[in-house]
């Protein structure tokens, strides 16, 4: 295999998804959700949390993305403001993963309190 490009973070690099239509890449880096072009991996976005992102996943069909960490919290934005939806409570610790099924209807968070919650799209 052969190394074809390195992507630089200022901070650790906590989760990384492939959408499922494969065009695009999230990434979670502490407070900094990015989103790059899968083909391409050109940075389309980037939004800075209010609240440090563990785990984060993207849902171009909605134009939304979720993510969790260490508040214990799922938090749901518009992709293009990177404005806050909704707040999701219900973990006892730390969401390390989160990701939208392939319907894009609901998405699923996984926490330290050895839960998996599944959320719903309203």
């Amino acid at each position: 295999m052969q190394h074809v490009q390195t992507l630089e973070s200022k901070a650790p690099i906590t989760s990384l998804e492939a959408s499922y239509d494969e065009k695009h890449l999230t990434t979670a880096e502490g407070n900094v959700v990015r989103f790059w072009d899968a083909t391409t991996l050109a940075l389309k976005k980037e939004h800075t949390l209010k609240h440090s992102a563990e785990a984060a996943t993207y849902c171009p069909s909605k134009n939304r993305f979720a993510a969790g960490g260490e508040d214990m919290w799922v938090r749901l934005y518009d992709y293009d403001t990177g404005a806050e939806l909704e707040c999701n409570k219900g973990h006892h610790g730390a969401v390390h993963a989160i990701r939208f099924c392939p319907t894009y209807e609901s998405y699923a968070s996984g926490s330290e309190d050895g839960t998996i919650r599944i959320w719903h799209l309203a």
